[in-house]
This record gives structure tokens, C-alpha cells and sequence, in this order.
């Protein structure tokens, strides 16, 4: 009988443990979902942006160029970052814009995208940088067409950003 009462009690003991460790689990699962899910940054539907490279920039200033017929006077100045204020350039940059997928003719500039871009994936959207991406967004918006809307933007983001622009892209 002796027997029977140390079997029960070891049984007792052993479904209580296994409903300790079930609990531990299902506690550290729920812990290492928690700290997964990264709550605190405010991506606004962009965490699926890539952030495009140097090789990325050539193929789309490739692609631009043969798109608008960009004469090679001008090619030439824009390898240097130089961007007159005429359409050719003005549809250049927008064109440029778009195939990183940082503009839209009804939509507008991406700021989300633009900053990630920049800044890469763990981006503080609250900060000083994000501030002027927004305000030089505005710049265009009163402009009749697509291409002086965006130029206004882009020229303005150089104007303010042009270094850490190259280094997003790995240019110098």
C-alpha cells in the first residue's frame, strides 16, 4: 500500500511539474514575441523599403536618361550632382525619384521612404532630419507640373541633405 501512495503522490508531483514548465514556456514565448514585435518605431507601412545603393542610383539614372532623351552635356553634370533648372533636369530628378520609389505624381514625395533612404532602417521619424524632408516636400506643392513639384523638393533636400544623400547611395 506504501508502495501505491509513494507512486500516486510521485505521479501528483510529476503533472504538477509539467504544468509548471508548460506555464514557463508559453511565459518565455509570449516574452520573446513581445520584445520581436518593436513597437516603438513609427514606420508608417515603409518597413518593407529597401534602401537602394549606388548600383541602384546608376541603373535608374540609366533607365531616366533613355527615357528622356537627357543629352549628354547634362549627364555629365549630373554625375556631379549638378542640376539645372530646366525640364530636361527638373523631369531628370523626378524620374529618378520615382523609379526609387520616392515620388508620385498624385501622391507626391514618400517622406517615410525618403528619410529611410537616408538614414537607413532604424530611423527616428520624430527627429530633426525627418523635419526637413517634410518641409522641403512643401516646396513644390504650389508648382503647375509633376517635375518642377518634385524638382523643388529634391533640389531642396541637396540643398540641405546633399552629403548624407551620397552616402546613402554610396556616391562621393
Amino acid at each position: 500500500m506504501r508502495l501505491f501512495a509513494t507512486t500516486v503522490a510521485s505521479f501528483a508531483l510529476l503533472h504538477t511539474l509539467q504544468r509548471i514548465m508548460k506555464f514557463f514556456i508559453i511565459a518565455f514565448l509570449s516574452l520573446i514575441a513581445l520584445v520581436l514585435a518593436d513597437h516603438d518605431h513609427d514606420h508608417a507601412g515603409h518597413s518593407d523599403y529597401v534602401v537602394k545603393t549606388n548600383e541602384d542610383l546608376v541603373e535608374a539614372r540609366k533607365q531616366c536618361v533613355s527615357k528622356l532623351s537627357i543629352p549628354d552635356d547634362l549627364v555629365e553634370k549630373y554625375r556631379k550632382w549638378e542640376y539645372p533648372d530646366d525640364e530636361k533636369s527638373r523631369c531628370f530628378l523626378k524620374c529618378i525619384f520615382e523609379q526609387f520609389g520616392l515620388y508620385d505624381d498624385e501622391k507626391g514625395f514618400d517622406i517615410h521612404k525618403i528619410h529611410h533612404q537616408l538614414e537607413g532602417d532604424k530611423v527616428d521619424h520624430s527627429g530633426d532630419v525627418h523635419a526637413k524632408i517634410e518641409n522641403c516636400a512643401k516646396e513644390g506643392a504650389d508648382a503647375a507640373d509633376a517635375c518642377t513639384r518634385a524638382y523643388r523638393g529634391i533640389t531642396c533636400f541637396f540643398k540641405n541633405n546633399l552629403s548624407l544623400v551620397k552616402q546613402s547611395v554610396g556616391s562621393a
